[in-house]
């Protein structure tokens, strides 16, 4: 009984099996074709992709136009520099803001005696400066050619007859006595003249008070390298020494585990009052031109801005460049060995322009000479 159902119940199933096979195949289709179709109705296997892969957007590095340096206000760009003239005579010692200053100028002016001026990228980012002295009309042509707002003290007859001439936006303090911090101490100690300071919020303040727009496009004084440190090639240059007069220089001592140059004045470290250090830069400047007496019947002098040569400092080495500006709202040009335009190393710059009549005066150390 037990073997006749379960025999029973096997043949059953078989016939059920073939039932369910036939009857999902229509009229006459056999195995092979059912198998076939039920092939073509799979969904296919997509193959790999060969389109590229959308390339990633860079990320934007904004970069301080007269330094190179990343990390700069982006707020700032499109905005015109700010110049300031410093006095830098003995009695302005210790200057304030001095190491803040993007890039440095100092020229000779009457009795042998250099004046400095700072250039600032970013308005907003300038401490209080100083103490702050009066205009020399070569002074005014290097500012007109970086678009600045130019900021002084007084100033010469030959600087008033530029800033009247060529509509120059200056702040000046001579008129607008009252923005600027003097400093008590200072003005009973060394002398009224010695004692004027300002900073980037007073100058703004005046300036939009005056109308004079901070927005402006302005050539920059040099390219860089921002992917390495690049080494001169002229020549060995760790300890460089120039003469502006008989009684001013300015000397750079190089720091090579900073990649620095440390200023010194007068063969004393130059020093900030608000960093209590030497002031540092990447870069030197040294550029030849021609200066003679202005012919006023003062000490005044007359600097010639058409053309000349000069030194790049930097990192160790030197090499020869030239530069030349032209016309007082003309930028002043720089370009190496191979007449490209200047690149310089990213970081702050000194620039000396000195008379060409000091050139074998100029010297260059190298390291354990």
């Amino acid at each position: 009984m037990h073997k006749l159902k379960k025999g029973f119940c096997l043949l059953t199933a078989c016939l059920l099996a073939a039932g369910a096979f036939s009857g999902c195949s229509s009229a006459g289709e056999s195995a092979a074709e059912v198998s076939g179709n039920r092939q073509e109705e799979s969904v296919p296997v997509s193959e790999p992709s060969s389109a590229p892969e959308p390339e990633q957007p860079e990320e934007t590095v904004v970069r301080n136009p007269l330094t190179g340096e990343p990390g700069y206000n982006e707020e700032a760009l499109g905005r015109r520099p700010v110049t300031v003239m410093i006095n830098n005579i003995g009695q302005a010692l210790p200057q304030r803001g001095i190491a803040a200053a993007d890039v440095m100028f100092e020229i000779v002016v009457e009795g042998g005696i250099t004046r400095m001026m700072g250039v600032y990228a970013d308005i907003d980012q300038i401490p209080y400066v100083g103490p702050v002295r009066s205009a020399r009309h070569y002074y005014v042509s290097l500012s007109e050619g970086l678009n600045a707002i130019y900021t002084h003290f007084g100033g010469s007859p030959a600087a008033y007859n530029y800033i009247s001439q060529y509509a120059v936006d200056d702040v000046d303090g001579q008129y607008a006595t009252g923005i600027f911090y003097q400093d008590t101490w200072r003005a009973q100690t060394y002398g009224r003249e010695h004692s004027f300071f300002i900073d980037g919020p007073s100058i703004r303040a005046q300036a939009e008070s005056e109308g004079i727009s901070l927005d402006g496009d302005f050539t920059p004084l040099f390219d860089f390298y921002t992917d390495e440190i690049y080494v001169p090639d002229g020549g060995t240059a760790d300890d460089v020494y120039v003469p502006f007069s008989g009684s001013y220089n300015a000397g750079f001592v190089y720091d090579g585990a900073a990649g620095l140059y440390e200023k010194y004045r007068n063969g004393e470290p130059h020093i900030d009052a608000d960093t209590g250090e030497a002031v540092a830069y990447q870069n030197v400047l040294i550029l030849y031109s021609a200066v003679s007496a202005y012919g006023d019947g003062t000490e005044r002098r007359e600097l010639d801005l058409s053309s000349g040569d000069g030194w790049f400092v930097s990192a160790g080495g030197r090499e020869a460049v030239t530069w030349e500006k032209g016309g007082v709202e003309d930028p002043l040009r720089l370009s190496g060995p191979d007449g490209e335009p200047l690149s310089v190393n990213v970081g702050k710059t000194y620039i000396c322009i000195t008379d060409g009549g000091y050139r074998d005066s100029v010297t260059f150390t190298g390291a354990g000479e």
